[in-house]
């Protein structure tokens, strides 16, 4: 399983990537992560993901979101912002779950767990 995180800030990348690892480790998932600094980098990658984090939030990630989901309608994507305001934009893009800032383990694992029974 191939799951991408797209986050702006460093350290929050870095604690996204600990706790989707420790869900993988805890859960037996096999999976690759990618992190991608900059809503461009990952703009610019081709490659497919079956999962992805967008946490550059506001207008950015939904574009993103957007562009996602229009190279590829299998990907699950988890929207991760400071306010409520694209959470419902995102669902009309059939993203399968919204993250509102602070971003915890036990939402990982909600969001992890809704993306594997969607993939089977």
């Amino acid at each position: 399983m191939r799951i991408a995180v797209c986050e702006n800030s460093a350290a929050a990348a870095e604690q996204l990537r600990v706790w989707i690892e420790q869900y993988c480790r805890l859960y037996h998932v096999p999976a690759v992560l990618e992190c991608f600094p900059a809503p461009a980098d990952f703009s610019a990658h081709r490659g497919r993901f079956d999962i992805a984090y967008l946490c550059s939030g506001g207008h950015t990630g939904f574009y993103l979101a957007r562009q996602l989901r229009e190279r590829d309608p299998e990907c699950q994507i988890i929207l991760v912002d400071d306010t409520q305001e694209f959470a419902i934009r995102g669902m009309r893009l059939h993203c399968i779950d919204f993250i509102l800032r602070p971003v915890e383990f036990r939402h990982i694992v909600r969001s992890m767990d809704l993306a594997l029974r969607r993939r089977s």
